[in-house]
């Protein structure tokens, strides 16, 4: 079970809060409380508690002060939940630089916000475990991560066809089946107290970021996408197509998210949110028009909508469908040549357009998700080309000047040209390299080609070729090697019966597994098993 740790001097709230929840209905087990910060700093060392919900001002130590202590002694598990009140927000703000899960309002609270929370907290528990469980290229370790790229793709028009998206969609359980949807972009501005760089500001866009899909999600099921630092996307599923029905019931529900980060975190959001699709496909249009309406959003401080008429009227994203596919095979066969001549394509387009802001931040937003989505390190290779800027590769997003947009895109040509041109040999070996171990990491399912170039964002044929030129090995064979030889080191270990190791193995029945691995290694399982087991009898005497 997961262990919590409850740490308040007022010893009615610690009462309270043992007995607002049937704890075991949520997997958890209360190890202890504590009456003052000190206390708790010790239990935590001693319990090893997976979650602590802590007040924030208690004698000998606050809250705050044992989160921090303890972050550093023990790293990130356990997650805090702070408790605060309406007169602590600049307390509830500093809680940002020790990574609480959550704030709770105490006057506020009842029995299904401590539910949500608690609930909140014990995901990212499991998502952080897991991930420790991954540590190297797991693709799918942190699923949060893969639906963020999921809508990036989805709003950047990046999948290659529906069929793609569909299969997207449903591995990652992403459900779309509303009657319709329209997205906003918010736009995050900091008090003057964080820093305009840094681990801090880092630290507070995080938590900003954490609190509002918090607020939003309480309210219905929407997906939240962070784009940078200071903007993310909303999702949010409405009823129809006509904005006389759903504006005014979403203009309430964005409005009461930024009072409460308001509130808290001092912080202003403001957004612009584009017309509604019923094809969840087509949400990249509501996307679009939601982009070209922030600049207006941020001029009004406020939330903007932008109905279907206007989005006609204006100007339109640039269309990145065209090129895409030849950027997509110069980025996957480290091809530098045409890598510089497609990017400098795009800097021609909008050199000197004034006009066109918008959409050529939109298509350097385009390359830049490419880059580091078919690159195997590309996120890496990106933030090394622009790491002497203080928002790294993200300050695109914050640019208000075209020729500012043609320098970024300009730094990132003949960054990755010059990178990728150092590397392209060793650079195919680590791709491959990558997927042989997530083969050898999901061996108990069935892999196919089509399944593992969709993990890693290559078309099937490429990496097909790549695999089998880099690893003198077809594909289909080596999936089947590695599990032959994974099935031989079970049997050795007695992991289970034949029919057993099969399914353990991802094969839908023992027949097949065993034809399979009597082509493989020349005889039967049993008949390995029989020969090991003569082998050793013969060793002993």
């Amino acid at each position: 079970m997961i262990k919590l740790l409850i740490a308040d001097d007022e010893p009615l709230v610690c009462i309270g809060l043992q007995s607002m929840l049937k704890w075991e209905q949520y997997n958890i087990e209360i190890v202890g409380t504590a009456q003052n910060g000190g206390q708790a700093e010790e239990m935590i060392d001693t319990l090893q508690p997976d979650i602590v919900i802590t007040d924030i001002k208690m004698p000998v130590k606050s809250g705050l002060e044992v989160a921090g202590s303890v972050r550093k002694k023990h790293g990130r598990i356990p997650f805090f939940i702070i408790l605060t009140s309406y007169e602590e927000f600049e307390y509830a703000r500093a809680a940002v630089e020790v990574q609480a899960a959550d704030y709770l309002i105490k006057l506020e609270l009842t029995p299904q916000a401590l539910a949500d929370s608690i609930v909140k907290a014990s995901a990212m528990l499991d998502d952080y475990r897991a991930l420790e469980q991954h540590p190297s290229l797991d693709y799918r370790s942190n699923l949060n991560a893969q639906r963020d790229k999921f809508f990036i793709r989805l709003f950047h028009n990046l999948f290659e066809n529906q069929h793609q998206y569909n299969l997207h969609k449903n591995d990652l359980s992403i459900d779309l089946s509303e009657p319709a949807y329209a997205v906003c972009i918010c736009r995050i501005v900091e008090p003057s107290s964080v820093p305009p760089q840094g681990d801090k500001l880092v630290a507070f866009c995080s938590s900003t970021l954490q609190m509002a899909k918090s607020t939003l999600q309480t309210d219905r099921p929407c997906f939240v996408t962070s784009l940078d630092l200071r903007n993310f996307a909303v999702t949010l599923p409405v009823p129809t197509t006509d904005a006389n029905v759903w504006v005014p019931d979403i203009g309430k529900l964005l409005e009461h998210m930024a009072l409460i980060l308001r509130n808290y975190f001092n912080v202003t959001i403001m957004g612009s949110i584009g017309y509604a699709v019923e094809d969840p496909y087509l949400i990249r249009d509501s996307y679009q028009v939601a982009r070209q309406a922030l600049p207006e959003a941020v001029r009004q401080q406020a939330f903007v909508f932008y109905s279907r008429n206007e989005a006609t009227a204006a100007e339109t994203l640039f269309d990145f469908s065209a090129m895409r596919q030849e950027m997509r095979r110069a980025f996957e066969e480290i091809d530098i040549r045409a890598l510089h001549t497609l990017i400098t394509k795009l800097i021609d387009t909008f050199e000197g357009r004034q006009d066109a802001l918008v959409p050529a931040i939109d298509a350097a937003c385009s390359v830049l998700f490419m880059a580091t989505s078919l690159l195997a390190d590309g996120k890496d290779i990106v933030e090394q080309i622009f790491a002497s800027e203080p928002e790294s590769y993200r300050g695109i997003y914050q640019m208000h000047a075209i020729e500012d947009v043609i320098a970024w895109l300009t730094r990132l040509r003949d960054g990755c040209c010059a990178m990728l041109s150092t590397r392209k040999q060793s650079y195919k070996t680590q791709v491959v390299s990558h997927v042989q171990e997530y083969i050898k990491r999901n061996l108990n399912v069935k892999l196919t080609l089509n399944h593992v170039a969709d993990v890693f964002n290559f078309s099937p044929n490429y990496l097909s070729h790549l695999f089998s030129k880099v690893a003198k090995i077809n594909f289909v064979e080596y999936i089947t090697e590695t599990k032959m030889a994974a099935a031989k080191e079970m049997m050795l270990r007695g992991e289970g019966r034949i029919y057993e190791i099969s399914q353990k193995l991802g094969y839908d029945s023992a027949f097949y597994f065993s034809k399979v691995f009597k082509k493989v290694e020349g005889v039967s399982p049993r008949e390995f098993l029989q020969r090991v087991e003569a082998e050793m009898s013969e060793g002993s005497l």
